[in-house]
C-alpha cells in the first residue's frame, strides 16, 4: 500500500560538505571600530611609555621591556575577550532535484507498426538510422532513445538532475536511479547518513528498491507484457514518492493507449497543480487503423477419432469495409511439429466491419494433440498484423471409455443402450442386470461376475449408468464410493428413473450420497403428484427444450444450429415421468415437460439435466420412454446417448487418470498474467499422495520449462504452483501420473492459450490527441516527435537547491584556560615588579 503523502518523511536527496570558521561576535563596525582600535593602540602605547619612563631605580632596561610586554598581552587578551571569539560549523547542503522517466511497458508496446503517416515515417527513419523503417516495434524505439550511444539520453538528463527511471503498465516498477553529475561518490556525513543514498520514503511502495546505476550500464529492457496502461497510478506514485524534493520534469514514453485509471485530463490537472511539466514522447503510428483480427477460435478441447467436429472463427475488422478476406486453417501436430493447411475460406467484410463467423469441418483420422490456427491474410496497409491469427488446441483420443451399467431390469432402454455401447469401438461396457441369475453370463464386452464395490474396482470406470436400479442391492458404502469417484476423481454418473424402482430409490436414506450428486432437488410430495396424474399415461405429452440447451454438447443432433432445432421439433415425447421440485442452481436443464399440467412454481417439470459435481459430472433423466425416439431415426437415439456418455466421461478423461487431476485456474490468460496450476495426485491405494512438492512441465513451441508445485497443507494430495508466460501461443502444461498402470496415460495435461490483452489491442494506433492533452494541460510540457526526443534533455532545467546551515556558536573565551592565562600574566607582572623592587 502506497503511503499517504502527508506522512512521508522529507524525501529530498542531499549531499553536503562541512567546514569550521572562527568569528568575533562583537566586532564593531564603522567609526566604532576605528575608535576601538585607536583606544587599544593608545592603551598599548601608554603601557610601554610608562615602563620606559619609570622614575624609580632598581629595574634594568630588560626587566622594564618584559613588564611592558606582559602589560600589552594582558590588554590584548582583554580586548579579545571583549570581542567574544566563537567557533562555528557551516554545513553546505545540495538538495537534488529529480527528472522522472516513465517508460510504457504494456503489451501494446510490443506491436510493430507499419507506418503510414509521412511525418512519423521520416522521424522513425531518422531515429533508427534506416533508409526505410518498415515494421518497427514500439519497444525498440523506446530502447533506442534511452540507450543512444551518440547522444546519451539518461546521462544528459543526469547532468542537471538526479534521474529515476520507471517502467509502467497497470503497476509501476522502479528500474534504477542515475546520480546527477555534481554528486560526489557515496560516503558518510558527520551524522552517519550515507551520502548519495536514496532518501527514506523515496521508493516506498515501488519495487524493486532504488539502486544507483551508471547510465551506460542500466540496461533498460522494455519487455512489453503488461495487461493494461495506467498512467495515473505510475505518475502519482512516482511523484509522491519524492515528497517535497524538487521535480524538474516527468518524461513519459508511451503510445497513449491509456485504458485504466483516471483520464488524461485528470492526470494533466494533477501535474499542473504540482507545477510539473509533462514531456510526452509519442510511440507508434497515429494513423487511423486498418485492421483485421481473429477475435476467437472455438473448438472442442477433446474429440474422439473419426468423430467430425467444427472449428469456428469469429473475425472483426476495422477500416476495411467491403473487402474480401482470405481465411486459412492450419493444423500442427504438437508431437512432431508437422504442419499442414487444412482448408481455405473467404469472408466479406460487411458495413461497419461485420464479418460472418467462418466455420471449418474437421474429420480427425489420427490420434494425438493438434494445434489449429486460424489466420487471415493481411489487408493492404494494415496497421497491425499480429492479431491476424489465433489458436485452439484439440486432443484426438482413441482410448476407450469404460462404462459400468447397472439396471434393475431388462427394460428397452437397457437393451438398446447395451447393444449400442457393445457395437461402438470407443466404449468398453460392463453390465450388471440385477434381475439376472448370478450364474448367467452378463452383457457387455468386458464381462463381470459381480457388482464392483471397492474403490480399486469402481475407479477403473469413467461413467456409471444407473438405469432404474433396485436399491436393495446398493449399499451405503457403495453409494459413498461412487460419490468419491464423481466428486474427487472426475467420474460421471447418470440416473434414469422408471416406474418399478424410481420412488423407492428417492426414499432410501442409504442412497442419499447418490441423490446428492444429481442435478435436481427432490420433491417431497413426488408420490402424491404421481398418484394424481396416474402411474400410466395412454397419450404422450410434448417435450420442451430451453433455448440455452440447443447448443449444449449433449443436445447436438445435427451439425449446424438451424438443422439441430428442426430435428428437435420432430423428436421426442414423454408418457410417464418422475416429478422433481426444481433443478439445482448450477445445473443445466436439457428437457422439460411440455404439458401445462406438469408445472410448478419453478416451471415445467425437469425431465433431463446435467451439472458439474466437484471434478466430475452428473446427469438425470426423469422419464423412461427415451427408447421410443428410435422411431424418428436410429441415429438420433444413438447419437444422443453417445454424446451424453462422452460428456459425462470428460471429467475423468480430461484428468487422464483416477490418480491424477490437473487444474488450470485460467486457461486463456493474457500475456504477463500469472497462471496458477493445481494438481491432485493419489498413491497406489487412491489415498492422497504425501510429498512436499512435485514437478510439472510446460512447453510452448520447442521451449520447455519445469514448474515446481508445492503441497497444500489444507488439502491433502493437492499441489499448487504458478508461472508467468513470456510469449503468446499455446502452452502445454503436464504432470506425470503416479503409479500409472500399463495402458494408462503416463501423464495428464492442459492447454493454456496465451494471448495479448484485449485492452491493449482494441486501439492499436498511437493516441496523439491524448498525448497532446497531457502535454499542453500540464505545467509547461510538450509532445515530442520521436526524431526530436534526443533533444529533450536540453529542455529540462536544473532545479537543485543549495542551503547553508550554521551550527550553534562555540565560545572560545568563556572557559578556564583563558581565565588561568589572564591570572598567570597578571601574577607574572606583579612578581617581576616585586623582584625588581617596583611598586
Amino acid at each position: 500500500m502506497f503511503p499517504d503523502p502527508s506522512q512521508l518523511i522529507l524525501a529530498a536527496a542531499t549531499h553536503e560538505e562541512a567546514r569550521y570558521v572562527t568569528e568575533l561576535r562583537h566586532w564593531p563596525e564603522g567609526w566604532l571600530a576605528v575608535g576601538g582600535l585607536a583606544l587599544l593602540a593608545g592603551l598599548l602605547w601608554a603601557g610601554v611609555w610608562m615602563y620606559r619612563h619609570e622614575g624609580r631605580l632598581g629595574a634594568s632596561g630588560r626587566a622594564r621591556a618584559l613588564l611592558a610586554g606582559i602589560r600589552c598581552l594582558i590588554l590584548l587578551a582583554l580586548a579579545v575577550i571583549l570581542l567574544e571569539p566563537v567557533r562555528v560549523q557551516i554545513l553546505r547542503q545540495w538538495i537534488d532535484s529529480y527528472t522522472i522517466v516513465l517508460v510504457d511497458n504494456s503489451a501494446s508496446m510490443d506491436l510493430a507498426d507499419n507506418y503510414r503517416d509521412p511525418d512519423t515515417v521520416e522521424g522513425v527513419r531518422e531515429l533508427m538510422g534506416t533508409s526505410e523503417p518498415g515494421e518497427v516495434r514500439r519497444a525498440d524505439v523506446a530502447e533506442t532513445i534511452l540507450q543512444s550511444k551518440d547522444r546519451p539520453f539518461l546521462q544528459r538528463l543526469a547532468d542537471n538532475n538526479r534521474v529515476k527511471v520507471y517502467s509502467f503498465s497497470n503497476e509501476a516498477e522502479l528500474l534504477g536511479v542515475v546520480r546527477s553529475a555534481r554528486e560526489r561518490p557515496a560516503g558518510r556525513r558527520s551524522d552517519g547518513v550515507a551520502v548519495g543514498s536514496e532518501p527514506e520514503g523515496a521508493t516506498e511502495g515501488l519495487n524493486p528498491p532504488a539502486a544507483f546505476a551508471d547510465p551506460e550500464t542500466l540496461g533498460i529492457k522494455v519487455t512489453a507484457t503488461g495487461p493494461a496502461t495506467n498512467l495515473e497510478r505510475a505518475f502519482r506514485r512516482s511523484v509522491e514518492s519524492l515528497g517535497s524534493a524538487p521535480i524538474a520534469a516527468v518524461i513519459v514514453m508511451t503510445d497513449g493507449g491509456i485504458n485504466q485509471g483516471a483520464s488524461v485530463e485528470e492526470v494533466a490537472r494533477f501535474a499542473h497543480e504540482r507545477k510539473i511539466p509533462l514531456h510526452l514522447v509519442g510511440l507508434g503510428d497515429p494513423s487511423s487503423p486498418r485492421n483485421v483480427r481473429v477475435v476467437e477460435v472455438i473448438a472442442p478441447e477433446n474429440v474422439f477419432q473419426k468423430d467430425p467436429f467444427a472449428v469456428t472463427a469469429n473475425i472483426a475488422a476495422e477500416g476495411v469495409s467491403g473487402e474480401m478476406l482470405h481465411v486459412e486453417l492450419r493444423e500442427r501436430d504438437a508431437a512432431t511439429g508437422a504442419e499442414r493447411v487444412v482448408d481455405r475460406r473467404q469472408a466479406r467484410v460487411g458495413p461497419g466491419g461485420a464479418v460472418e463467423p467462418v466455420q471449418f469441418e474437421i474429420n480427425p483420422d489420427r490420434v494425438g494433440r493438434f494445434i489449429y490456427t486460424v489466420a487471415v491474410d493481411p489487408v493492404s496497409a494494415e496497421t497491425l498484423t499480429e492479431d491476424n491469427s489465433r489458436q485452439a488446441a484439440v486432443s484426438v483420443i482413441d482410448t476407450k471409455t469404460r462404462v459400468l451399467l447397472v439396471a434393475g431390469g431388462p427394460s428397452w432402454n437397457y437393451s438398446y443402450v447395451t447393444h449400442l455401447l457393445e457395437r461402438d469401438e470407443t466404449f468398453e461396457v460392463s453390465c450388471w442386470l440385477q434381475t439376472a441369475d448370478y450364474s448367467a453370463v452378463r452383457d457387455g464386452n468386458i464381462v463381470i461376475d459381480h457388482l464392483p464395490a471397492t474403490a480399486e474396482e469402481l475407479f477403473e470406470y469413467d461413467v456409471i449408468l444407473l438405469i432404474d436400479p433396485a436399491p436393495s442391492e446398493l449399499t451405503q458404502q457403495w453409494a459413498m464410493t461412487v460419490d468419491r469417484l464423481v466428486s474427487n476423481h472426475g467420474g460421471g454418473l447418470l440416473y434414469l428413473a422408471s416406474r418399478p424402482h424410481g420412488a423407492q430409490f428417492f426414499r432410501d436414506e442409504r442412497l442419499k450420497p447418490l441423490r446428492d450428486l444429481l442435478p435436481i432437488v427432490i420433491d417431497p410430495e413426488a408420490e402424491l403428484v404421481l398418484n394424481q396424474v396416474g402411474h400410466y399415461q395412454t397419450s404422450a405429452s410434448p417435450l420442451e427444450i430451453p433455448d440455452t440447451a440447443y447448443d449444449h454438447p449433449v443436445m447436438r443432433l445435427a451439425d449446424d444450429p438451424a438443422s439441430n432445432r428442426l430435428v428437435w421439433n420432430d423428436v421426442g415425447d414423454v408418457f410417464w415421468h418422475f416429478p422433481v421440485l426444481r433443478p439445482k442452481p448450477v445445473a443445466t436443464v436439457l428437457l422439460r415437460h411440455g404439458n401445462p399440467r406438469m408445472r410448478n412454481s419453478y416451471g415445467g417439470h425437469v425431465l433431463a439435466a446435467v451439472q458439474f459435481v466437484g471434478s466430475g459430472r452428473s446427469a438425470y433423466i426423469g422419464f423412461d420412454s427415451l427408447w421410443r425416439w428410435r422411431r424418428y431415426g436410429k441415429g438420433f437415439y444413438d447419437r444422443f446417448w453417445v454424446q451424453l456418455i462422452r460428456h459425462l466421461a470428460e471429467g475423468k478423461r480430461l484428468g487422464g487418470s483416477g490418480r491424477a487431476l490437473l487444474v488450470v485456474e485460467n486457461e486463456q490468460p493474457s500475456l504477463g498474467e500469472a497462471v496458477t496450476v493445481s494438481a491432485r495426485l493419489l498413491d497406489v491405494g487412491f489415498a492422497p499422495l504425501r510429498r512436499d512438492q512435485v514437478t510439472a512441465r510446460y512447453q510452448v513451441d520447442s521451449d520447455r520449462g519445469d514448474l515446481v508445485l508445492t503441497a497444500r497443507p489444507d488439502r491433502p494430495g493437492w499441489f499448487e504452483g504458478r508461472f508467468i508466460p513470456d510469449r503468446t501461443g499455446t502452452y502445454r502444461v503436464s504432470i506425470a501420473v503416479p503409479y500409472a498402470k500399463p495402458g494408462d496415460p503416463p501423464e495428464v495435461g492442459k492447454d493454456v492459450l496465451v494471448s495479448r490483452p484485449n485492452l491493449e489491442l482494441l486501439q492499436p494506433q498511437m493516441n496523439k490527441a491524448a498525448l497532446t492533452i497531457l502535454a499542453e494541460q500540464s505545467h509547461g510540457g510538450r509532445l515530442w516527435p520521436v526524431n526530436q526526443a534526443l533533444d529533450l534533455p536540453d529542455a529540462i532545467p536544473d532545479l537543485h537547491e543549495e542551503v547553508s546551515i550554521r551550527s550553534r556558536p562555540i565560545t572560545l573565551w568563556d572557559n578556564g584556560v583563558v581565565l588561568a592565562g589572564l591570572v598567570f600574566l597578571m601574577s607574572l607582572e606583579w612578581g617581576v615588579r616585586k623582584w625588581n623592587r617596583l611598586l
